[in-house]
């Protein structure tokens, strides 16, 4: 009973006499109602306002740090800020976190001004990260002085030096009690020195370098995501209560609450002693459960990702990686596995989920986790698994409130009740439970009596909206809604009234942990009976929370299961109880998959795009008379003026301007090659694109004729070997004073020999028909060769005559006929010789191949028996070939040249292993000893088989049988009894598997009930596949409330909803604030372009009350004429005429089980 007491000292009250306690007894029970348990939510309010706070970047001035505690993005405060030496060229940043050390600053979320440090759109030159946890190397703290210019770490990329300089730097410190000061601040400002350690605070030093091109404007406001403070947890023995040094992070409700309590800097600074350390750790426990989100419901889901070896993190690939990325959610656990069934990540929190799509880029898909991959994964097509934590705590602690503000919106955050009991603080969840207590009539003052409140339709709700912080919409407000059970509407059951609740959990950041928070509120709004009596001093051992039996003969109460809210001691010792019906809102139910949320691809105002068509037009072919450059502005992105650059073939600058025309002018530029023309797009903020290139040549000369004054040019101002042949009117030869004229330039009409005195005439150019006659050239020496007998200088008849004699080595091509040839003299009949083996070529005419000699010289030199053909029977007869050695393998018995009779006279002996061929007869084989493994053919009579009476028998005839019995289980093969086998089988044999529907006839199957009912049945495709009985979609507009929407014609809150079997039922609910309003509707399409009118509710909402109202629209029908390929529905809401809403929400329950 110690908790009015101990809640007092934990206020700050002073003596806690029975009139001190007395009066504040009217808010206690408020207190403790209102606090702690499901009651204990906050009202919505300013949980907008709260987020807009957590995220700005605010100038210190005398404000308190924040604490983080588990994961959130947050801004920060600026606590320094100066530039070197009065250069504003480089500019130091100082942002601080939070209080307390944090586990990680999750440097790659950083996001300035709202562009992520990857957008290389606004990054073009990239920069540098560098943390306190990384002692040296790559990603270590950046060390050297960031005053001027930077290398180029690449557009939306990080560096890897840290003694490099960059367009911009990121030192992470993350609130060590002891930490050096940041280096770079060192070695960078002359006012930042190693003294300046900020030991306790978790903050990033930031540099950043001017850039002309528009990066910056302003400083940049920072976002970034943290894992917070590092918090004590009694349930790990290696931590020690008070040594800071030894705590973990963790985003356990419970054990942030523990942290808030006992720290004496923002927190009320309990000691160990005060502390009731077993109730935090189960608190603890109870807040660490792991439950079901619904798109795994348990069941690992296919997922096609990617991963390298020391990466924490991996990316989502895949047609799906959109709808697969969005459901991975922050602070869920993960279970990943690769293409081969193997676990890789193993119950591992998932930090951070970036999912990107920059404009003009990719979708990116990136899942961080808690832990680093050990081995390198490409394109595994796995499966994962996510778990919910019951109750999280992801916050940003407002250090500027009071403590009680701080603990209420800790506790209701876990449906905590925080308690003094017997000298020490105590927690405890509201959950499900047992009666510790039994409350009787002997318990309560008879003439108070019980008094009954039913409770009231102000405390009753039928909708509950949540505000929470969304992690995966980057910590966004966002709301979960649920809805009462009821037929047809929600509302149905309460006189078709909305009844609506909204809280906000301002440390929540999962969706279905937020709509589990508001089924607890809807369920207990709706039992909310609560009983009030003076009780004797016994219900001093009763403690808030604790469930009870309540036992009332006069009001028919027996056994009556309640939960004690709120306990009130009296002057007169006597204890008011209050106590509320028990009722189980507790058990997590998985809810409604939350409707994926597209990336937009939104315009950037940094992506800006280069020209095109740059094009060069020269003077002459201009229609201005002068050289020009233009190009096209750029069709998809805004662009504002053009900066263009020229530089000559050695580099040197020759025009640099800005333009706000597609076109500039060259004039004046000199005549010459490889110029080089650079134009880029600026827009309204100065970004500026990368540039478009151009090579070009100026070829006609910048001026023309009227530009030049007669007689102004002389000839000091004539170029060197520029006048051309047709720039020469005339000239006389007396003006040639030195050089040569090439003959090809002279035409000569009367030439005298006597000066040709050197080079050779052509012979083309003489006459030679009176310088050699027919038949009388004499040619001397060998060139002869050069002449032809062209007009018969050469008479064929002299050189016939003349030659006696003629070399046979000049006959070197042609044949000689063979009727020039005389060869009596040279083959005489029997005298040719022929050697090698040419013979073949030669036949025997004429008797030139003497027979006889041809025999003599043939290998035989001799052969018993006559010349020419020898013949066998000469040599060998019958029986008396002698043969010797091994030859005899090649003879064989012809013409019985061997005797049989011998060979069976003369073998004494014969090896079985010469026996290869034939039989022997089985007569004259006498076996008297046998194996039986050398029988490996042929059949055995079953008379000759000694059987032992086992499995086989014989039936007296000759024949083997199985014994009767002889055939158990072992003898059988598997899948050896088939169907025509089987006579009849006992249900009672079937104790393992189960029978296949297929196998059930269902219309005599006699069900008495179901135990579970499958979660999925099959569509309507050709090829039917499972979808789930139940399938929900949402949309909301105007989340706020804060924004007023008019127009007329349009439509709003769309979603598609997939995985539909035909004939599937309906139910929407529409929930908007309307102005005066007409011609709007809720309506389906299957096709995303055809659009038909819900059914079951109003197809013209109509209003014109002149103010906004709430109101509640149902629709209900059935989706038929579906097609095989159509699965999906579209769901939208359309005003044909006039719309003016400021919130808007449809919701959409379908059930395939129609």
């Amino acid at each position: 009973m110690g908790f009015i007491t101990g809640l007092l000292t934990f206020l700050g009250v002073g003596a806690t006499t029975a009139a001190t306690i007395a009066s504040v007894v009217s808010w206690t029970i408020t207190l403790a109602t209102l606090a702690v348990g499901v009651k204990g939510f906050r009202q919505m309010k300013d949980m907008q306002a709260q987020g807009q706070v957590i995220m700005a970047n605010k100038t210190s001035a005398g404000g308190k740090i924040p604490v983080i505690y588990g994961t959130r993005r947050v801004g920060a405060q600026i606590i320094y800020m100066d530039v070197s030496a009065n250069d504003s060229r480089d500019l130091y940043v100082v942002y601080a976190l939070s209080v307390g050390e944090c586990d990680e600053i999750l440097g790659s979320s950083i996001e300035l001004d709202g562009n992520s440090l990857r957008d290389s759109a606004r990054f073009r030159d990239g920069g540098y990260i560098g943390s306190d946890k990384i002692s040296s190397g790559s990603g270590s703290l950046n060390t050297v002085t960031q005053n001027g210019t930077g290398i180029d770490a690449g557009a939306g990329q990080f560096g890897t030096s840290p003694t490099s300089k960059y367009r911009y730097v990121m030192n992470l410190h993350h609130g060590a009690a002891t930490q050096t000061a940041d280096p770079m601040l060192v070695a960078s400002m002359p006012n930042w020195t190693t003294a300046h350690k900020l030991n306790g605070v978790c903050y990033i030093a930031a540099h950043y370098g001017y850039d002309k091109e528009g990066i910056w404007s302003g400083v940049p406001q920072l976002t970034v995501q943290v894992r917070g403070k590092k918090v004590f947890d009694p349930r790990d023995s290696n931590q020690t209560f008070g040594t800071v040094s030894t705590y973990k992070y963790s985003d356990n409700p419970a054990l942030c609450f523990l942290d808030l309590i006992s720290n004496n800097e923002y927190g009320k600074g309990l000691t160990a002693a005060q502390l009731n350390m077993t109730t935090f750790s189960s608190a603890a426990n109870v807040c660490d459960t792991e439950v079901d989100q619904p798109h795994f419901n348990g069941s690992a889901q296919s997922l096609t990702w990617s991963a390298n070896s020391g990466d924490n993190f991996f990316t989502i690939l895949g047609a799906n990686a959109s709808e697969d990325s969005w459901q991975n959610k922050i602070g869920e656990l993960l279970d990943l596995f690769d293409a081969n069934g193997n676990g890789v990540i193993d119950g591992n929190e998932i930090v951070d989920v970036q999912r990107s799509e920059f404009f003009d880029s990719a979708e990116e898909y990136i899942v961080y986790i808690n832990s680093t991959f050990s081995n390198t994964y490409s394109s595994q097509t796995g499966t994962s698994l996510l778990k919910v934590k019951r109750f999280h705590c992801n916050g940003y602690l407002d250090t500027n409130k009071n403590v009680m503000e701080n603990a209420k919106e800790l506790l209701a955050n876990m449906r905590g009740i925080f308690l003094y009991i017997d000298g020490k603080y105590e927690l405890s969840i509201e959950d499900t439970g047992s009666s510790t207590f039994s409350i009787t009539d002997n318990h309560i003052i008879a003439d108070a009596g019980i008094s009954v409140d039913y409770g009231n339709k102000d405390k009753k709700a039928n909708k509950v909206i949540v505000e929470f912080f969304n992690a995966n919409k980057k910590y966004e407000l966002d709301t979960a809604t649920v809805l009462h059970n009821a037929n047809p509407n929600y509302y149905s059951d309460d006189g078709d009234e909305i009844l609506e609740v909204k809280a906000e959990f301002p440390y929540i950041t999962d969706p279905y942990i937020a709509y589990n928070m508001g089924k607890a509120i809807l369920t207990r709004s709706r039992n909310q009976t609560t009983m009030q009596f003076l009780g004797t001093p016994e219900m001093y051992k009763l403690n808030v929370g604790d469930i009870v039996n309540l036992n009332y003969a006069g009001l028919g109460f027996s056994g009556k299961v309640c939960r004690v809210e709120a306990l009130e001691l009296q002057s007169s010792g006597l204890v008011a109880v209050s106590l509320i019906e028990y009722f189980d809102v507790y058990t997590w139910e998985v809810p409604p998959q939350e409707p994926l949320e597209k990336l937009a691809n939104l315009p950037s105002a940094y992506a800006v795009k280069a020209p095109t068509g740059l094009t060069f037009t020269d003077t002459d072919s201009s229609s201005t008379g002068r050289p020009f450059l233009s190009w096209n502005t750029p069709t998809d992105f805004p662009d504002y003026q053009y900066r263009v650059n020229v530089v000559d073939s050695s580099g040197n600058q020759v025009k640099n301007t800005i333009v706000d025309v597609t076109n500039s002018d060259l004039n004046f530029l000199p005549v010459n090659a490889n110029y080089v023309a650079s134009v880029s797009s600026l827009n309204t903020l100065g970004s500026e694109s990368s540039p478009a290139t151009l090579t070009f040549t100026i070829g006609d000369a910048p001026t023309k004729t009227p530009d030049i004054k007669n007689d102004a040019i002389t000839t000091v101002k004539i170029l060197d070997g520029n006048v051309t042949d047709a720039k020469i009117n005339s000239i006389t030869a007396n003006k040639i004073t030195a050089g040569t004229i090439d003959a090809s330039q002279i035409t000569v009409t009367n030439l005298n020999a006597t000066n040709i005195t050197s080079g050779t005439l052509a012979t083309a150019r003489l006459n030679v028909s009176d310088i050699i006659s027919t038949g009388s050239i004499i040619v001397n020496g060998d060139n002869i060769s050069d002449l032809t007998n062209d007009s018969a200088f050469i008479n064929g008849g002299q050189v016939n005559t003349n030659v006696t004699a003629i070399s046979g080595g000049v006959i070197t091509t042609g044949t000689v006929n063979t009727a020039r040839l005389n060869v009596s003299d040279i083959i005489s009949t029997g005298s040719i010789i022929v050697s090698g083996d040419n013979v073949s070529d030669l036949t025997n005419n004429s008797g030139y191949v003497n027979a006889s000699g041809a025999a003599s010289a043939a290998p035989v030199q001799s052969v018993a028996g006559s010349t020419g053909a020898v013949s066998a029977s000469t040599i060998i007869t019958a029986g008396n070939i002698v043969v010797q050695g091994d030859n005899i393998s090649d003879l064989t018995n012809d013409s019985s040249f061997i005797n049989g009779g011998q060979v069976n006279t003369n073998v004494t002996s014969i090896s079985g292993g010469v026996i290869t061929t034939g039989t022997i007869n089985g007569s004259v084989v006498n076996v008297t000893n046998i194996n039986a493994d050398n029988v490996s053919t042929g059949t055995l009579n079953a008379n000759r088989i000694q059987i032992d009476d086992v499995t086989i028998d014989t039936d007296g005839s000759g024949n083997l049988i199985i014994k009767s019995g002889g055939v158990d289980t072992t003898q059988l093969a598997d899948a050896s009894v088939n169907n025509d086998k089987i006579d009849s089988i006992s249900a009672t044999k079937i104790t393992a598997d189960q029978l296949d529907s297929a196998r059930i006839n269902v219309d005599t199957l006699n069900v008495k009930y179901f135990a579970n009912v499958s979660t999925k049945i099959y569509d309507h495709q050709t090829t039917a596949v499972a979808v789930p009985l139940l399938k929900y979609g949402s949309a909301i507009r105007g989340a706020g409330g804060n924004t007023t929407y008019t127009g007329s014609n349009a439509s709003f809150v769309p979603f598609t909803i997939t995985q539909i079997r035909n004939n599937s039922s309906y139910t929407a609910t529409l929930s908007a604030v309307l102005g005066d309003v007409n011609g709007g509707r809720v309506q389906y399409s299957l096709d995303g372009s055809t659009w038909v009118n819900a059914s079951g509710g109003s197809t013209n909402i109509y209003w014109s009350a002149g103010t906004y109202r709430g109101y509640t629209y149902t629709y209900q029908g059935q989706i038929t004429n579906m097609t095989a390929s159509q699965t999906q529905v579209y769901w939208r809401v359309y005003f044909s005429g006039t719309y003016n809403h400021t919130h808007m929400q449809l919701h959409v329950t379908m059930d395939n089980t129609t």
